[in-house]
Protein backbone atom coordinates (compact mmCIF):
# COMPACT_ATOMS: atom_id res chain seq x y z
CA UNK A 1 0.00 0.00 0.00
CA UNK A 2 1.22 3.49 -0.83
CA UNK A 3 2.55 5.37 2.27
CA UNK A 4 0.16 8.27 1.59
CA UNK A 5 -2.88 6.02 2.01
CA UNK A 6 -1.45 4.56 5.22
CA UNK A 7 -1.26 8.13 6.57
CA UNK A 8 -4.86 8.67 5.45
CA UNK A 9 -6.02 5.53 7.25
CA UNK A 10 -4.14 6.44 10.42
CA UNK A 11 -5.56 9.98 10.43
CA UNK A 12 -9.11 8.85 9.70
CA UNK A 13 -9.06 6.24 12.46
CA UNK A 14 -10.80 8.97 14.45
CA UNK A 15 -13.88 7.89 12.49
CA UNK A 16 -14.29 5.02 15.00
CA UNK A 17 -14.71 7.42 17.93
CA UNK A 18 -16.90 9.72 15.81
CA UNK A 19 -19.34 6.93 14.91
CA UNK A 20 -19.50 5.62 18.49
CA UNK A 21 -20.15 9.16 19.68
CA UNK A 22 -22.92 9.63 17.13
CA UNK A 23 -24.77 6.53 18.38
CA UNK A 24 -24.21 7.35 22.05
CA UNK A 25 -24.90 11.09 21.85
CA UNK A 26 -28.50 10.90 23.11
CA UNK A 27 -27.52 8.87 26.15
CA UNK A 28 -24.30 10.35 27.52
CA UNK A 29 -24.07 13.15 30.07
CA UNK A 30 -23.65 16.70 28.77
CA UNK A 31 -20.22 17.16 30.40
CA UNK A 32 -18.77 15.23 27.47
CA UNK A 33 -20.52 17.04 24.62
CA UNK A 34 -17.41 19.21 24.02
CA UNK A 35 -15.32 16.05 23.71
CA UNK A 36 -17.64 14.72 21.01
CA UNK A 37 -17.38 18.04 19.18
CA UNK A 38 -13.59 17.74 19.50
CA UNK A 39 -13.80 14.32 17.81
CA UNK A 40 -16.16 15.42 15.03
CA UNK A 41 -14.14 18.57 14.38
CA UNK A 42 -11.01 16.47 13.97
CA UNK A 43 -12.75 14.16 11.50
CA UNK A 44 -14.08 17.11 9.50
CA UNK A 45 -10.64 18.72 9.23
CA UNK A 46 -8.96 15.45 8.26
CA UNK A 47 -11.54 14.92 5.52
CA UNK A 48 -11.29 18.50 4.29
CA UNK A 49 -7.48 18.31 4.24
CA UNK A 50 -7.62 15.08 2.26
CA UNK A 51 -9.99 16.62 -0.30
CA UNK A 52 -7.73 19.65 -0.71
CA UNK A 53 -4.60 17.54 -1.09
CA UNK A 54 -6.24 15.27 -3.67
CA UNK A 55 -7.19 18.35 -5.71
CA UNK A 56 -3.59 19.61 -5.45
CA UNK A 57 -4.41 22.44 -3.06
CA UNK A 58 -2.80 23.45 0.22
CA UNK A 59 -4.46 22.44 3.49
CA UNK A 60 -2.34 24.90 5.52
CA UNK A 61 -5.05 27.54 6.02
CA UNK A 62 -7.78 25.18 7.21
CA UNK A 63 -5.25 23.37 9.46
CA UNK A 64 -4.21 26.67 11.06
CA UNK A 65 -7.87 27.50 11.70
CA UNK A 66 -8.53 23.98 12.95
CA UNK A 67 -5.87 24.03 15.68
CA UNK A 68 -7.36 27.28 17.02
CA UNK A 69 -10.87 25.83 17.08
CA UNK A 70 -9.55 22.61 18.58
CA UNK A 71 -7.96 24.45 21.48
CA UNK A 72 -11.17 26.46 22.01
CA UNK A 73 -13.18 23.23 22.27
CA UNK A 74 -10.59 21.64 24.61
CA UNK A 75 -10.73 24.69 26.91
CA UNK A 76 -14.54 24.48 26.84
CA UNK A 77 -14.35 20.79 27.75
CA UNK A 78 -12.03 21.37 30.69
CA UNK A 79 -14.23 24.24 31.85
CA UNK A 80 -17.28 21.95 31.95
CA UNK A 81 -15.25 19.70 34.27
CA UNK A 82 -13.90 22.60 36.39
CA UNK A 83 -16.49 25.35 36.42
CA UNK A 84 -14.82 27.01 39.39
CA UNK A 85 -11.88 27.96 37.12
CA UNK A 86 -13.82 30.17 34.70
CA UNK A 87 -11.43 33.13 34.99
CA UNK A 88 -8.42 30.89 34.39
CA UNK A 89 -9.84 29.47 31.16
CA UNK A 90 -10.92 32.91 29.94
CA UNK A 91 -7.37 34.21 30.46
CA UNK A 92 -5.90 31.19 28.69
CA UNK A 93 -8.32 31.67 25.78
CA UNK A 94 -7.36 35.35 25.43
CA UNK A 95 -3.62 34.58 25.52
CA UNK A 96 -4.05 31.73 23.01
CA UNK A 97 -6.01 34.00 20.67
CA UNK A 98 -3.21 36.56 20.78
CA UNK A 99 -0.56 33.93 20.01
CA UNK A 100 -2.64 32.52 17.14
CA UNK A 101 -3.19 35.94 15.57
CA UNK A 102 0.49 36.81 15.89
CA UNK A 103 1.64 33.51 14.39
CA UNK A 104 -0.78 33.55 11.45
CA UNK A 105 -1.03 37.24 10.54
CA UNK A 106 2.05 39.05 11.82
CA UNK A 107 4.96 36.62 12.11
CA UNK A 108 3.79 34.27 9.36
CA UNK A 109 0.92 33.90 6.89
CA UNK A 110 -2.17 31.81 7.57
CA UNK A 111 -1.55 30.05 4.25
CA UNK A 112 1.73 28.62 5.60
CA UNK A 113 2.41 25.65 7.87
CA UNK A 114 2.91 27.58 11.11
CA UNK A 115 4.28 25.77 14.14
CA UNK A 116 4.59 28.47 16.81
CA UNK A 117 0.96 28.28 17.85
CA UNK A 118 0.95 24.49 17.53
CA UNK A 119 3.81 24.19 20.02
CA UNK A 120 2.16 26.75 22.32
CA UNK A 121 -1.27 25.07 22.32
CA UNK A 122 0.29 21.63 22.76
CA UNK A 123 2.09 22.76 25.91
CA UNK A 124 -1.07 24.52 27.11
CA UNK A 125 -3.11 21.32 26.75
CA UNK A 126 -0.32 19.36 28.45
CA UNK A 127 -0.39 21.75 31.41
CA UNK A 128 -4.17 21.56 31.82
CA UNK A 129 -4.18 17.77 31.37
CA UNK A 130 -1.58 17.32 34.12
CA UNK A 131 -3.63 19.55 36.42
CA UNK A 132 -6.74 17.46 35.79
CA UNK A 133 -4.88 14.17 36.16
CA UNK A 134 -3.63 15.24 39.58
CA UNK A 135 -7.18 16.07 40.56
CA UNK A 136 -8.42 12.66 39.39
CA UNK A 137 -5.64 10.78 41.17
CA UNK A 138 -6.35 12.47 44.49
CA UNK A 139 -10.13 12.79 44.49
CA UNK A 140 -11.64 10.27 42.06
CA UNK A 141 -12.97 6.96 43.34
CA UNK A 142 -13.27 3.81 41.27
CA UNK A 143 -11.16 2.35 38.49
CA UNK A 144 -9.32 5.09 36.64
CA UNK A 145 -8.74 2.79 33.66
CA UNK A 146 -12.47 3.02 32.95
CA UNK A 147 -12.72 6.72 33.69
CA UNK A 148 -13.15 8.69 30.42
CA UNK A 149 -11.62 11.84 31.89
CA UNK A 150 -8.52 9.90 32.90
CA UNK A 151 -8.23 8.29 29.45
CA UNK A 152 -8.69 11.63 27.67
CA UNK A 153 -6.11 13.46 29.81
CA UNK A 154 -3.60 10.62 29.51
CA UNK A 155 -4.09 10.54 25.74
CA UNK A 156 -3.60 14.31 25.56
CA UNK A 157 -0.27 13.92 27.39
CA UNK A 158 0.76 11.20 24.97
CA UNK A 159 -0.30 12.94 21.75
CA UNK A 160 0.33 16.62 22.44
CA UNK A 161 3.66 15.92 24.13
CA UNK A 162 4.88 14.23 20.97
CA UNK A 163 3.22 16.87 18.79
CA UNK A 164 5.10 19.67 20.58
CA UNK A 165 8.34 17.77 20.08
CA UNK A 166 7.75 17.32 16.34
CA UNK A 167 6.51 20.86 15.67
CA UNK A 168 9.51 22.36 17.47
CA UNK A 169 11.70 21.21 14.57
CA UNK A 170 9.74 23.50 12.24
CA UNK A 171 10.29 26.48 14.52
CA UNK A 172 14.03 26.17 15.04
CA UNK A 173 14.93 24.88 11.55
CA UNK A 174 17.62 22.48 12.75
CA UNK A 175 18.46 21.39 9.23
CA UNK A 176 17.52 17.75 9.67
CA UNK A 177 17.67 15.51 6.63
CA UNK A 178 14.50 14.66 4.75
CA UNK A 179 14.81 11.03 5.89
CA UNK A 180 14.88 12.04 9.57
CA UNK A 181 11.93 14.41 9.14
CA UNK A 182 9.99 11.73 7.27
CA UNK A 183 10.64 9.28 10.12
CA UNK A 184 9.45 11.80 12.69
CA UNK A 185 6.22 12.46 10.77
CA UNK A 186 5.63 8.71 10.46
CA UNK A 187 6.02 8.44 14.22
CA UNK A 188 3.53 11.27 14.75
CA UNK A 189 1.09 9.56 12.40
CA UNK A 190 1.36 6.34 14.41
CA UNK A 191 0.94 8.27 17.68
CA UNK A 192 -2.17 9.84 16.14
CA UNK A 193 -3.55 6.37 15.41
CA UNK A 194 -3.04 5.24 19.02
CA UNK A 195 -4.60 8.46 20.32
CA UNK A 196 -7.66 8.03 18.09
CA UNK A 197 -8.19 4.48 19.35
CA UNK A 198 -7.93 5.70 22.94
CA UNK A 199 -10.48 8.43 22.16
CA UNK A 200 -12.85 5.70 20.95
CA UNK A 201 -12.34 3.85 24.23
CA UNK A 202 -13.04 7.04 26.17
CA UNK A 203 -16.31 7.57 24.27
CA UNK A 204 -17.35 4.03 25.16
CA UNK A 205 -16.76 4.68 28.86
CA UNK A 206 -18.60 8.03 29.03
CA UNK A 207 -21.37 7.68 31.66
CA UNK A 208 -24.97 7.71 30.52
CA UNK A 209 -27.68 10.03 31.80
CA UNK A 210 -29.50 8.94 34.92
CA UNK A 211 -33.12 8.17 34.13
CA UNK A 212 -35.59 10.16 36.23
CA UNK A 213 -38.46 8.07 37.57
CA UNK A 214 -41.51 9.71 39.10
CA UNK A 215 -42.52 8.45 42.52
CA UNK A 216 -46.19 7.74 43.07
Amino acid sequence: MHPFFIHVIFNHSILIAAVIGMFRFKYIISDFYPFLIFIWLGLFNDSLSLALILTHRSNAANSNIFVFLELAVVLWMFFTWNKEKLKVYICLAIIATGVWLADNFFINSISENNSLFRVFYSFLILFISIDNLNKLLFFENGRLTRNPKFIICLTFLFYYGFNAFIESFNIFHLGLSSNVLNTLWWMLSFVNLIANLLYALAVLWVPTKVKFILRY
